[in-house]
């Protein structure tokens, strides 16, 4: 009767575990940096995908010669 309990434990705490390190490492280190590797293209659905609209800093249009 103790043997299925023993093996419900093991299950939970394998479970547990990849949770732990699903958050701890993919979502905190692993997304971030293939964030900035793919650059503007990750936010591909959104109008910050397109150049220009907001993926950077923003800047001073150039002065214009006259």
């Amino acid at each position: 009767m103790v043997i299925p309990l023993a093996f419900l434990v093991q299950i939970a705490f394998i479970v547990a575990f990849g949770v732990l390190l699903d958050t701890l490492v993919v979502r905190s280190l692993l997304v971030p940096a293939l964030i900035i590797d793919i650059g503007p293209r990750a936010w591909w659905p959104s109008a910050l995908s397109r150049p220009g609209t907001g993926s950077g800093p923003r800047t001073a249009p150039a002065a214009r010669a006259r």
